[in-house]
């Protein structure tokens, strides 16, 4: 699937969730950011943060010890207003 942006925790990565959330607050609802990470705590924190950020985890891969995953950014509460 092709992502709109991409965010690369893989190895030392100075706080990963802040990166995320930066990236996905450039997206405009229904875009994709990719997040791939060698870390299954951040893989956790990921997919807690999506749900309760009403975004949509894709996909998930996993290749050679890293997790690949894609998330559809879900609209915003200001969006939903109008």
């Amino acid at each position: 699937m092709y992502a709109d942006k991409t965010v690369n925790c893989v190895g030392i990565c100075q706080a990963p969730m802040l990166s995320i959330e930066e990236e996905m607050e450039t997206l405009d609802a229904g875009q994709i950011l990719q997040v791939t990470t060698d870390k299954p705590d951040l893989v956790e924190a990921v997919r807690a943060w999506a749900g309760e950020s009403g975004h949509t985890i894709e996909e998930e891969h996993v290749a050679s010890g890293v997790k690949t995953l894609i998330v559809r950014k879900g609209r915003t509460a200001a969006v939903e207003a109008k």
